[in-house]
């Protein structure tokens, strides 16, 4: 999946579940996917929408830099100082 696809998916699951507008609120998310596209595959970048659009079907808007660490997660980064 490429970054695009990604941003629109969640751009669909944020305005079926909410009257946010999914289009500006999936555009903050879009950093993330990149970054996951650039250092993983297709299939990070799926999984990626799959765990915010999650979040966001069960009332949650998670913020970009939620979308940064969840990224990271699934990059296997280390996000409490390489401990």
């Amino acid at each position: 999946m490429r970054p695009s696809e990604a941003v629109r998916q969640i751009e669909h699951v944020i305005d079926a579940t909410t009257t946010d507008g999914g289009r500006r609120c999936a555009a903050g998310y879009r950093p993330a996917f990149e970054r996951v596209h650039a250092a993983g595959t297709g299939a990070d970048v799926a999984d990626l929408a799959a765990e915010l659009g999650e979040e966001v079907r069960d009332g949650g808007r998670p913020d970009p830099a939620d979308a940064g660490r969840v990224a990271d997660e699934l990059l296997g980064v280390a996000t409490d100082g390489g401990e």
